[in-house]
């Protein structure tokens, strides 16, 4: 049994007018919190002035941006290992396996390589042209485009192959499954938290604007095409929980990942020849307990399957990299509710605390942050810290661990 949910997104001109404009982090902004590392023992950087803090962030930004682009490397990679629409060849589900006792690739991963650099201009599918655009902004001649694919998907197997060795286990396997960002168990997590907080009165009762931070795409593999589901997944919890009117909330997807913020921003035109549909497998809610599996079963009852245009337009998206940036917007126009999944544990503590002052600057008086991972909250003043609320989403107790801060 498959659930799928069909979306056919629609932009409404009237959220295209918009006065936030995306900027860097200013010293002042940050200066608090390298003090309250320097208090608490931990060196944090100094700068003589202004203009020495601007170069800093823009290298940082820089370094970020690179991370990004190594992982779009690595997901490039799977997809070579484990992609069946330009190859009939076998597929190499442990990347670790591509690899021999010298280290190079073994002659099937290589056969994979030359079948995929051919796919990549006879292959007319989403995945491909991000590839493509991807090989375009790194200034990749066509006369390379196999070598560097060999030697990023050697890197790839040969990393894997060492976590093999380090942790005497298998590498994770990649075989087009659904990836951790965009998982129903964390939407479901996320669902459960804003009932509690509802609960409790401790979040706006009334909620306009929503901000997603990182809100994932599955790319490896390619058994069904890219697909976004958290901000879908937000947008139908507020509504069933009475959170938001239908007419008025807005959920703009900030990302880092071009890939990631082109998809979003293509929905309009993939719906003039089709619909939109996130696959939601019945084996991703294998073992869940009944209130797991209540939320998969209704997932899109709301929003409508296919989502109502009204909906559907109401989500955009812009490029931000959230330890650098932030949103700079009036105070009327902060967000009321920010998510934060499975994105803050790529990044040092230090890191951490300043995505948490540019979030803070995002967020409206009373807004609230939810994310799943330790936070330097003790370092932000602006936010404070409600507790964590473990969501089991299985019998057994698995389940994911939700953070909640409000802005002060």
């Amino acid at each position: 049994m498959r659930r799928t949910a069909w979306l056919v997104p629609m932009i409404a001109a009237g959220l295209l007018a918009r006065t936030e404009a995306i900027r860097y982090l200013h010293l002042d902004e940050i200066q608090p919190v390298f003090a309250a590392f320097a208090t608490a023992g931990i060196k944090a950087p100094t700068f003589s002035d202004a203009a020495e803090f601007d170069d800093w962030i823009r290298q940082r930004d820089g370094g970020v941006r690179g991370r990004i682009d190594r992982g779009l490397e690595d997901s490039i990679s799977a997809l070579v290992l484990t992609g069946s629409s330009f190859t009939t060849l076998p597929k190499i589900a442990n990347a670790g396996d591509a690899v021999n006792a010298a280290g190079d690739l073994t002659p099937v991963a290589r056969s994979r390589v030359v079948a995929f650099v051919q796919g990549i201009d006879e292959q007319n599918q989403e995945r491909f042209a991000m590839v493509r655009e991807f090989l375009r902004r790194q200034r990749i001649p066509d006369e390379e485009v196999r070598a560097f694919v060999i030697g990023i998907v050697r890197r790839f197997a040969l990393e894997q192959a060492g976590f093999q060795r380090k942790h005497a286990q298998g590498p994770p396997r990649f075989d087009g499954g659904i990836g951790t960002e965009t998982s129903l168990s964390t939407g479901f997590a996320i669902e459960d938290s804003l009932a509690n907080l509802k609960s409790r009165g401790a979040i706006p009762a009334r909620i306009r604007r929503i901000a997603v931070i990182g809100p994932g795409l599955d790319f490896a593999g390619d058994a069904f095409p890219p697909q976004s589901i958290q901000p879908f997944a937000v947008l139908e919890s507020v509504l069933r929980l009475g959170l938001a009117q239908p007419s008025e909330v807005e959920i703009t997807a900030f990302d880092l990942n071009p890939s990631v913020v082109m998809h979003l921003k293509m929905l309009p035109a993939k719906v003039r020849g089709g619909r939109y549909v996130l696959q939601l497998p019945a084996q991703a809610a294998a073992g869940w307990n009944a209130g797991a599996t209540a939320y998969w079963q209704h997932f899109g009852d709301l929003i409508g399957k296919p989502v109502k245009p009204q909906f559907a337009a109401r989500i955009s998206a812009e490029e931000l990299d959230i330890v650098t940036q932030t949103r700079e917007a009036p105070a009327a126009q902060g967000f009321e509710l920010l998510v934060a999944t499975n994105v803050l544990q790529y990044y040092n503590p230090l890191e951490r605390a300043m995505a948490l002052t540019n979030i803070a600057q995002m967020l409206a008086s009373g807004g609230i942050v939810l994310a799943n991972n330790p936070l330097p909250t003790d370092k932000v003043q602006a936010l404070e810290y409600l507790g964590v609320r473990h969501v089991s989403f299985t019998d057994n107790g698995a389940g994911d661990d939700i953070v909640t801060l409000r802005r002060r």
